[in-house]
């Protein structure tokens, strides 16, 4: 009974599968798309870019399966479309293919790549706020050293007028 327990328990942890989340992801309009498979097991898989359904293999980078922390992997491949016109994207698509899952194909759609030109806005919004708090604490500074001066010097002249009397 003991062996007929572990031997399930192995082929349901060593057959198990995990579809993989699949994303594009563009650093610059001029930088690769690349399309990002993570989270899948077993670590068999086929990523590829295809253009009017066939499989390209000029303008592709791929890249080699990696672990992730929780025991699942990713990989990525890059295509290069900088002699591409964006209006002829739609005819490529990024393909998956896990044993034990259907395919998995991504249509190449500039509204579904993510970029970090979308975060750019945030990011000048809080380099703006921290310049324009500089700027303040510089002035806020810069009249308290003024107010401090100008009293220093009141002071100093004050001293020296009263002596200058008791003089005559």
């Amino acid at each position: 009974d003991w062996l007929k327990k572990y031997l399930v328990y192995g082929r349901s942890t060593l057959q198990r599968t995990e579809r993989p989340r699949v994303s594009l992801l563009q650093r610059s309009p001029s930088s690769p798309v690349v399309c990002h498979a993570t989270g899948f097991f077993p670590n068999r898989v086929v990523v590829f870019w295809r253009r009017d359904g066939q499989e390209l293999h000029e303008q592709v980078d791929p890249g080699e399966v990696l672990p992730n922390h929780d025991g699942t992997f990713q990989v990525s491949v890059d295509l290069d479309l900088t002699a591409v016109p964006q209006e002829d994207w739609g005819r490529y698509e990024c393909v998956v293919q896990l044993k034990g899952i259907e395919d998995i194909s991504t249509p190449l759609d500039p509204a579904h790549i993510r970029t970090n030109r979308e975060g750019s806005h945030i990011l000048a919004f809080i380099l703006t706020g921290v310049a324009v708090l500089a700027v303040v604490v510089a002035a806020v500074v810069g009249v308290f050293l003024y107010q401090k001066r100008n009293d220093s010097d009141k002071g100093h002249k004050q001293v020296g007028s009263d002596t200058s009397s008791e003089n005559t």
